[in-house]
């Protein structure tokens, strides 16, 4: 992971955490997500919960591989995860781990998402993309701009 991220000051990126499918050379599924928290406290306890749950990376399925984001003095954070298929990326929606998760967090924060099919795993294309989210005002804060939003 060569190229520098296309982010501004203030945006976290945590370094890649490579999943099972990292050698990946087809096209791949990417997800970005991106949660409003109310509180300093509350987006403590969510990146915390986040680093956890990448430990958790390496073995899961189809997972070509993740970044974790955050924007800490907008009260917000993320993921931007790469997977073999959409199949996979819902497969781990579905992990009784993630839905333990969004169950605890559900009516506390605010949650968007933008995702996209890719020819291939290309660094450049899913920043550059990524960043759209990313350096846009979260939908929960502004009005929405087209992405799925969604009260957890």
């Amino acid at each position: 992971m060569t190229a520098a991220p296309p982010f501004s000051e203030g945006t976290v990126l945590m370094p890649w955490k490579p999943g099972p499918a990292a050698d990946s050379t087809g096209p791949v599924f990417v997800s970005v997500t991106d949660f409003l928290a109310t509180s300093e406290p509350e987006v403590q306890q969510i990146y915390a919960l986040g680093l956890e749950l990448g430990e958790t990376w390496p073995v899961l399925q189809g997972a070509v591989g993740v970044w974790l984001w955050g924007r800490p003095g907008q009260l917000r954070g993320g993921s931007i995860s790469v997977w073999d298929s959409e199949r996979d990326m819902r497969q781990f929606v579905r992990w009784p781990v993630h839905v333990e998760i969004m169950r605890t967090w559900r009516g506390r924060v605010r949650v968007a998402a933008d995702s996209w099919q890719a020819e291939r795993f290309d660094i450049e294309s899913i920043w550059a993309r990524a960043g759209k989210t990313i350096e846009s005002p979260h939908p929960g804060a502004a009005q929405d701009r087209g992405r799925t939003v969604e009260q957890m």
